[in-house]
């Protein structure tokens, strides 16, 4: 009898352990194939995703190795208009219309020459808030900053503020080559002998202004190009800035509280 309920105890545990084996068989190649298969494509899928939700902020066109003859063509112009005074005498004028703070602060910046300046509430606290264009000797570029009222701090364009071009995918026709301070000193190049006959002329018209862009009478808004992610019915505290001197073309950027940034989000490139 104990031979009996023996042989049936070692039967039991030798069919169990036969079964924990068979579990533990691997899949076969096919299955696995499938598993690796399927695991790529999410992967892939999530890898697009994050592509899709992300902001890509621009990088300063001077700050480009791809543009290395055009930088120093125009790098080369900017220096001789400096050297030969003209962002000198246009800096003069403008300083006279700053604000004690602001002329304190362009008073110490010996490598800045200062070409334009706007007030307004860029930053949405209902505040005096700046915007300057400024000639940087030492780098031999344009540069914009923006003085934060609230925060009492001036900021560089692109470098401390990160742009978000909203225009890139607007499904218009809009296009133009460069960042911002690169058009605009593009301009100033173009212009070169005749700013070296008469540099005040540069102060004819206002390169750029803080507006309610629907209330101006520069922009002709049928006719432009919008971001997808702006509302065309909140179009004040826009920052905007000429991008040709012969022409009404403008760009026009909105600060995003919520990140920190200032979108591009209107383009006009036509004539008058």
């Amino acid at each position: 009898m104990k031979t009996l309920f023996t042989i049936c105890i070692c039967t039991i545990i030798l069919g169990c352990s036969g079964k924990n084996n068979s579990d533990k068989t691997p899949k076969n190649v096919d299955q696995i194939d499938n598993d690796s298969i399927l695991k790529n494509e999410i992967s892939k899928t999530t890898n697009i995703d994050k592509s899709i939700n992300s902001v890509v902020y621009l990088t300063s066109t001077y700050d480009n190795p791809a543009f290395p003859e055009i930088l120093k063509s125009q790098k080369e112009a900017l220096k001789r208009l400096s050297e030969r005074k003209v962002f000198d005498v246009i800096a003069s004028k403008v300083m006279e219309t700053l604000i004690r703070k602001h002329h304190a602060y362009f008073t110490t910046k010996l490598d800045y020459e200062l070409l334009a300046a706007t007030t307004g509430d860029l930053f949405q606290e209902d505040k005096d808030d700046a915007a300057f264009i400024v000639y940087d000797k030492m780098n031999k570029r344009i540069s914009f900053l923006i003085y934060n009222e609230m925060k009492n701090k001036y900021f560089e364009l692109f470098r401390e503020i990160k742009v978000e071009n909203g225009l890139e995918n607007a499904n218009c026709s809009y296009s133009v080559f460069g960042t911002l301070d690169y058009q605009l000193a593009a301009e100033l190049v173009n212009q070169e002998e005749y700013l070296l006959k008469n540099p005040e002329s540069y102060l004819e018209s206002s390169p750029f202004k803080i507006v309610d862009i629907s209330k101006d009478d520069d922009f002709v808004l049928k006719s432009g190009c919008f971001s997808n992610k702006v509302s065309k019915d909140k179009l004040s505290n826009s920052l905007c800035i000429a991008t040709s001197a012969v022409y009404n073309n403008w760009e026009c950027l909105k600060y995003d509280k919520a990140t920190n940034t200032l979108l591009i989000f209107y383009g006009q490139a036509f004539a008058d």
